[in-house]
């Protein structure tokens, strides 16, 4: 063993299975300790609420996204509790099953070597770390797409009924990436491509495999399709509505095509800077940093599959993104880089010692990081403190208490059932207030709560509610006035209740009070 590795990071001593889950056990407990400290409230767009709303109906699909990231949001929540720590747990465990995912996919492939460091590169790039504490649609992929890259290597390696068992999996897989989000069609279309480069690849389509895995892929996909139908396929007029509709823009273009650079630059920074050679000076390893970075994303000529695997999400995204057929959104990034550490450790680690050389100089390096993430978070919350940050102050669950405690000081023997108003920061209602709330986008006679209707509203009480922000700057918002207008048109006194409150304690040394309008909704007596 190197004399500079320190007896801990041996993995002759440790073997790299049992590695694996010390590595990703530390990197969901430190990321979710750095955003407890860090962070005093989820997403400021209220997407994650969006997902704990859209999670209550169970439902084949919305009139946004198909499905599974809702589904698995409903599920946590049934087993943990509405807090925000147990939302970044799920954040971060979705992470793991992705990182998981690669480390088998780089034993798919036969290069066990380089499944620990793909990991562990890959933990440190944005996608996987700071970004990830957002669990959403493209989030939801991060954890989907590795295991369906395993499946497609497995079902063109494996023969007999290990193959079909592979190919069924494969069809599973790629169809519940599709109920996370539909941009993996690129992905689908992207493993189809990349099947043509060898001949293994090409030689599996003669085989039954591709067609079972057809036809498990559409079985799959047929509750959805059958709740498209039934619901005039709105989902998919969402998608529609992404498409450019004024020719190609190439600002979101040029910051789209340098995302593999821009989201994974610190891992690839570190990889191409630790695939130095041992003996090599410290200026001589300076000196050939440029053409390690070349080489780490060359192909290894035009029949290997892996870049073709690894590079085409970004490729044919950017083709479409050329041609005007959508119009790029930077998030869209996030899942696409699941093998480029492993593309960059093939490329620039031949043999067995080299990885195992790289892989012990990055374990160290993670555990630094690990220690920096956490020790940052208290200086990052003591900023947006002292900066005043809104999302920092937004008293979410100080609003949720107050709101219900105002209902039943005025309505003690009216069960409130459902809350609707500005989607989707009206769900904190109940996700920090009363979970068997249902949550109504807007108002719930219209789209797009149609599309997964309440049954019997009109004799349920509910309440909507319209954030006007900080009472300092109040937002600016036609909420009261679209909810003052329905409620008329059904009849309903429509005076609101203005409520006013604001985040206390050590972590908010500055006064600042957030205003909410209430609109209650009271069934008629018969």
């Amino acid at each position: 063993m190197n004399n500079a590795v320190h007896p801990r990071f041996d993995l002759e001593k440790i073997s790299k299975n049992t590695w694996i889950w010390w590595v990703l056990g530390i990197h969901v407990l430190a990321w979710v300790v750095a955003h407890g400290i860090a962070d005093t409230n989820l997403d400021s767009y209220a997407d994650m609420l969006e997902n704990y709303a859209w999670g209550q109906n169970w439902a084949w699909g919305s009139a946004k996204h198909p499905p599974l990231f809702a589904w698995v949001t409903g599920a946590w929540f049934v087993v943990f509790p509405t807090t925000d720590m147990a939302y970044h747990l799920l954040s971060y465990l979705n992470v793991a099953i992705g990182l998981l995912g690669v480390y088998r996919l780089a034993q798919a492939i036969d290069r066990h070597d380089l499944a620990l460091p793909a990991v562990i590169l890959l933990s440190m790039a944005f996608p996987y770390s700071t970004l990830a504490v957002k669990f959403n649609a493209n989030a939801i992929l991060l954890s989907v797409w590795p295991w369906v890259a395993v499946a497609w290597v497995h079902s063109i390696q494996k023969t007999g009924r290990s193959g079909l068992l592979w190919s069924m999996a494969l069809g599973v897989l790629a169809a519940l990436a599709m109920l996370g989000k539909y941009y993996s069609g690129v992905f689908l279309l992207a493993l189809f491509l990349a099947a043509f480069a060898s001949a293994p690849g090409r030689a599996w389509f003669m085989t039954p495999k591709p067609w079972l895995t057809l036809l498990v892929f559409g079985l799959s996909l047929l509750p959805h399709i059958e709740w498209l139908r039934s619901h005039e396929f709105v989902t998919l007029h969402y998608v529609g509505e992404q498409s450019s509709t004024g020719g190609t823009n190439w600002r979101l273009l040029s910051k789209f095509a340098v995302a593999p650079v821009a989201y994974w630059l610190v891992p690839w920074l570190l990889c191409t800077a630790l695939s130095a050679a041992k003996d090599v000076s410290i200026w001589q390893a300076l000196r050939t940093l440029p053409t390690r970075m070349w080489l780490s994303w060359r192909p290894q000529g035009w029949g290997d599959s892996f870049f073709w695997l690894a590079m085409l999400p970004w490729a044919i995204t950017l083709i479409f993104g050329i041609t005007g057929f959508v119009e790029l959104s930077l998030p869209w990034a996030i899942p696409i880089g699941y093998g480029f550490s492993l593309l960059w450790l093939r490329n620039l680690n031949q043999d067995d010692k080299a990885s195992e050389y790289i892989t012990q100089r990055l374990l160290k390096c993670l555990m630094a990081w690990f220690v920096v993430v956490v020790l940052v978070s208290p200086w990052y919350a003591w900023h947006q403190a002292n900066e005043g940050n809104d999302n920092h102050y937004l008293p979410r669950r100080e609003a949720a208490a107050a709101v219900l405690q105002t209902w039943q000081e005025r309505h003690p023997n009216v069960q409130l059932q459902w809350v609707g108003g500005q989607w989707a920061e009206s769900a904190l209602l109940a996700f920090y207030g009363d979970q068997d709330l249902r949550v109504v986008p807007e108002v719930p006679d219209q789209f797009p709560a149609t599309v997964n209707p309440l049954p019997d509203w009109q004799t349920r009480a509910g309440v909507l509610l319209c954030p006007l922000g900080p009472v300092s700057t109040p937002a600016v918002t036609d909420c009261p006035q679209r909810m003052q207008m329905w409620l008329e048109a059904q009849g309903q006194k429509a005076d609101p209740i203005t409520i006013t409150v604001k985040s206390q304690g050590i972590r908010f040394p500055l006064d600042k009070p957030f205003a909410y309008l209430v609109f209650e909704y009271l069934p008629k007596q018969p």
